[in-house]
Formats: structure tokens, sequence, C-alpha cells
């Protein structure tokens, strides 16, 4: 017999909202879930809208496949990193909450309402390279239904992708560098160990080139102390690479070990240790550039690798090594990671 449940629609949809907004995958999958049985209650019913009772049924009824966590599976199956993984099982969700909502048939998918919902997304004023990315999500997405034959037409050549535009690359130069040193030494501490562990960030990203991601998987377990090396595991294009770290922050490195007492698990954790958040990162380098005044408008947590790779071109590393160092697959990638200045000109030809 089952058993009757009182639901406030507008509560469920605004925790539902929450829930496609949180960086967990899981839990955008529970809002999809929550979503679509929403998206299933008659709205002509004489039940009243903001108290009703239904079945107490499991959202999976709802679905014929659970076609999102397949998606993730499959993405999964291709060697995606987690962090593209989540992005894409993100904007899948979106885009299959749009064609319940639309009451779009899915075997019969078109390609005007792909551009229906492409334009939808991007009349919130998105930048142009966000709008890229959205593209490159929900063509992925349409290539997987084309693949398992929910659609029964490939619709990704139809979807034109717009010109990438290429932002001006910041880099630190040595005097910065020697700012954001100084204020890292000699900044009041909100909290204990705050600058040791800011300034582990900050020679993460210009002494080791790792990624905003790379520097939050970062576990002590991935660290060879004796033979100087970090072993980064599955980054972008779930790719492996090893990358050697100095004598400055080999001592940072022990010195916060030894203080916090956390010998496994992440190295880079919040307030409240735990692991630290994309945000939490992001505010942290900012306020680093801010308060050492080294703030200018394109620097960002990208930059310290920039600055990375700038540092090892100029003494004279090649373009290939600096590529393995990156974990690029590519030297025209890298290439954009290089900044030739007047005086390397000079030195070309003089």
């Amino acid at each position: 017999m089952s058993k009757k449940v009182v639901l406030d629609i507008d509560n469920i949809k605004i925790e539902s909202n929450k829930l496609l907004n949180s960086l967990n995958d899981e839990a955008s999958i529970n809002a999809y879930y929550l979503l679509k049985n929403i998206a299933s209650i008659n709205d002509n019913s004489s039940i009243s809208r903001n108290n009703f009772e239904c079945e107490d049924i499991s959202p999976l009824d709802y679905l014929e496949k659970d076609i999102i966590e397949e998606y993730r599976i499959y993405l999964k199956s291709h060697n995606k990193s987690n962090s593209t993984i989540k992005d894409y099982v993100n904007e899948s969700i979106k885009f299959y909450q749009y064609i319940i909502e639309k009451k779009i048939s899915i075997n019969v998918l078109g390609i005007a309402d792909v551009e229906n919902y492409l334009s939808t997304r991007n009349s919130k004023k998105i930048s142009n390279n966000t709008y890229i990315k959205l593209i490159n999500c929900t063509r992925s997405f349409l290539k997987f239904l084309f693949s398992r034959e929910y659609i029964n037409k490939d619709l990704t050549s139809s979807i034109k992708i717009p010109t990438k535009v290429e932002s001006i690359k910041e880099v630190l130069s040595d005097i910065d560098i020697q700012k954001v040193k100084n204020y890292l030494e000699d900044r009041k501490e909100k909290y204990k160990f705050e600058n040791r562990r800011d300034s582990i960030i900050f020679y993460l990203g210009i002494d080791c080139g790792l990624r905003r991601q790379e520097i939050i998987n970062l576990n002590w377990e991935d660290i060879k102390f004796n033979e100087e090396q970090l072993s980064i595991r599955k980054s972008k294009g779930g790719r492996n690479r090893i990358v050697y770290f100095n004598s400055a922050l080999r001592e940072y490195l022990y010195s916060y070990r030894k203080v916090t007492g956390k010998y496994n698990g992440a190295v880079v954790r919040g307030v409240r240790g735990k692991r630290i958040t994309k945000c939490s990162l992001q505010d942290i380098v900012s306020r680093i550039f801010k308060e050492s005044k080294t703030n200018r408008k394109n620097l960002t947590i990208h930059s310290l690798r920039h600055t990375y790779a700038e540092r090892l071109r100029r003494r004279g590393t090649d373009i290939s090594t600096i590529s393995k160092l990156l974990g690029h697959s590519s030297l025209e990638t890298t290439a954009v990671y290089l900044h030739s200045n007047k005086d390397d000109f000079k030195r070309a030809v003089l």
C-alpha cells in the first residue's frame, strides 16, 4: 500500500534550483529528478497548487531511462576529468530540463529546438567565451544522444561555434612576485597559518604551474619530498604528469604539514579544515593581488600558471619541455602561454 505525502511545490522548486547550482554532481542530478517530478504534475488538477497529495513514487519511475546518469558514465568512459564531467553534466541537466518544460519529445528533437535553447541562454548576456563553452557542452550531449539513438539525427554539425576571443594574458613581473612574497610574510593573519597556506597556493602556481583544480585536488600523498616532485593525477583531459618544486616551496610544505598535523588528504584546505572550493581559492588569490598592490584588470588565478610558463621560457627552456610540464596535449596550446616582448625581438636579430 502506497503512503501519502504532502509537498510544497514552490519550496521544492526553490530547493531544486539551489541544487542545480551546486558544485556537486549528485546534487545536480537530484535536482533534475525533483524538477522532472514537478513537470509531471498536471497543472489543471483540482488539487491545491501549494499543498497536494501524490503517490510516494521513486523519481526514477518517471523516467524511461536515466539519461543524465548514463551521460555521466559516458563522459567518464571517455576519460574526461572530474571537473569537465561536472560542467558537462550540469549543462546537460539544464538542456534536458528545457526540453521537459517545452514539452518536446526527445525522439523528435530538432535543430530549431536546440537553437531556441541556446538563444534563451545567450539572452542573459553571457560572454562570448562562456557561450562557446555552453555550445561545446551542448554539442557533447547531442553527440551522446545520437550515439545512443535517443535522437535519429546528428545535430552537432548544424551548430556553429563562434570564434573565440583571446583575452589578454597577464603575467606577474619579478617586481610583482617580490611584492606578493613580502605581503605574505608581513600580513596580519585572520587565523592560524593562513599566510603559510596562501604562500603554498602562490608557489604552486608560479613555481609548479598548477591549474586551479589541480591545486584543489592535490593531496599530501601526491608529494615526494625526497625527490621534490608532485604527482598530478587525472587532470584536464584525464592526463597524469610529474612536476618539480624548489627548496622554498619544500620548506613551506614541510612547515605547514607539521603545524597543521595533516599528513594525508587535501593539502590546501579552507577555514573549516575541508578541501578548499573553487570560489574560495579564487577569492584568496584575488585578495593577494589586491592587497599586495599588484592587481590589474586581467590578472587572475590562471595568471600564476602563465607566469610559470613565461619564467621557464626566459630561462631558455624549450617549448616541448614546457608543454610537458604544463600537461598540454599540443604545442599550439603551449604557445598561447608564451609572451614575447620587444626585448625578445631585439635579442633575436641583434
